[in-house]
């Protein structure tokens, strides 16, 4: 199997390969999709699951991608698994919660731009630093009062039922103003 220089096109490969029973492709792909699982599980990781069950989960979700992709989908390999990985570790995270509302962000908190993953090196963490602190900028003088409390809560885990409810507005309003955030926060 020749070996693509474009790491999206190489882990395709690796998967169109592995639903073909290919052992050693599926060992070669889930060796590379490891570090990005756990990077997303450590992330998520919540009093309900720690990370190495989320982990867990996440290559279930990953085995399920390897499965289910159709090489002709619009959507790469790549973002596909990561839709794969993310749906199976929320569930679990859901399940796992017993219908508690689960803090489920997949971002830095707004509060610091503090990363407690060590397994990043130390470019990518400034990189990634630096740009918590460009969105806490953004977030701080481009939005609204309104507009960052919505974001607070919805970033929480909350549904736009739950926000309305706290904010005493409507839920379309708590739509509105997502939306305006992610308009203003574009760039």
């Amino acid at each position: 199997m020749a070996i693509p220089t474009d790491k999206s096109a190489d882990l395709e490969s690796l998967a169109l390969a592995a639903q073909s029973g290919d052992d050693a492709a599926f060992a070669r792909l889930t060796a590379e999709m490891l570090p990005s699982v756990h990077y997303r599980a450590v992330r998520l990781a919540t009093a309900f699951l720690d990370a190495d069950d989320l982990t867990q989960e996440g290559m279930l979700g990953l085995l399920s991608a390897v499965h289910t992709y159709r090489g002709e989908a619009a959507a790469s390999f790549l973002t596909y698994a990561g839709v794969c990985v993310q749906n199976r570790m929320l569930s679990a995270l859901r399940r796992a919660a017993g219908g508690k509302s689960v803090h489920t962000v997949s971002t830095v908190p707004l509060a610091d731009c503090e990363l407690p993953d060590s397994s990043l090196s130390l470019e990518e963490r400034q990189d990634l630093r630096e740009e918590c602190v460009r969105l806490l900028s953004l977030v701080e003088t481009r939005l609204s009062d309104t507009e960052r409390t919505v974001l607070k809560l919805f970033l929480s885990g909350r549904t736009y039922r739950e926000i309305a409810v706290t904010l005493g507005i409507a839920p379309k309003s708590v739509d509105n103003a997502l939306q305006r955030v992610r308009q203003k926060l574009k760039g």
